[in-house]
């Protein structure tokens, strides 16, 4: 069982990324996770991949500052084997993977542990299809814990990205993708519906007893709200926003 300031500081953190709606204050409360946990850096990187929409990246920095300003540059997003692994998988991971370590990755693992990232952690967590949150802790020495201890760690810092990951999609993410606040009517997820079956118009309009034309004023209207340049494009961003 975790001892009572374990539960107070995650306890305090969930209290605290309810009622906030500022960023600063996330970056706070993760800073100070980290650091109880026994970890000098974090980063928390939220990637945004909906079909029909550029691929967004949202970034929480706690890692050293040369070295996020290479990540960037760099496009190490499309490298870093941390960032690989959370495509496939949920699993929380510790660094020394031998899976991560291929000759591959040398160069990218050199650089880290040069700017004090030699160790660490990585929590994948999932909100909604196409929105991806991964928290990573790190520091410059070696993770040595008793197998039981370090179980006890990953389940603290897990809790923690999920408590972190729901505040950034509650405070960041209608800004980052404005389409998911897009207020479809009955009527227009009606359509959708009918359309992601394959129906066409006529169909539509004899299913819903409307005209065909009334139908054509939904389709227009619809891919307007949705930004989309056709209705494919519409049920698709439409889906994967979770409006149908």
């Amino acid at each position: 069982m975790d001892s009572p300031w374990i539960l107070k500081l995650l306890c305090d953190a969930y209290d605290a990324m309810e009622r906030t709606n500022d960023s600063d204050d996330l970056r706070a409360e993760t800073a100070n996770f980290a650091k109880q946990m026994g970890f000098e850096h974090f980063v928390y990187a939220l990637t945004i991949s909906v079909p029909s929409l550029k691929q967004q990246h949202y970034v929480i920095n706690g890692f050293p500052r040369e070295w996020f300003k290479r990540y960037m540059a760099r496009s190490y997003f499309t490298l870093d084997p941390v960032v690989r692994h959370a495509q496939i998988s949920s699993l929380p991971v510790t660094w020394t993977d031998p899976a991560f370590h291929d000759c591959k990755y040398a160069e990218f693992w050199d650089e880290a542990r040069s700017l004090g990232l030699s160790a660490g952690l990585s929590f994948t967590v999932r909100e909604q299809p196409g929105v991806t949150g991964i928290l990573s802790l790190a520091r410059d020495k070696k993770i040595e814990l008793p197998c039981v201890d370090l179980a006890a760690l990953i389940g603290r810092a897990q809790m923690f990205a999920s408590m972190l990951h729901q505040a950034v999609v509650r405070i960041d993410l209608p800004n980052l993708l404005p389409e998911q606040n897009v207020a479809l009517t009955p009527r227009e997820r009606e359509w959708l519906k009918w359309s992601a079956d394959g129906k066409t118009a006529w169909e539509i309009s004899r299913i819903l007893n409307i005209t065909e034309r009334t139908v054509v004023f939904h389709v227009n209207h619809v891919i307007q709200k949705l930004g989309a340049s056709n209705k494919v494009q519409a049920i698709v961003r439409a889906i994967a926003l979770k409006l149908v």
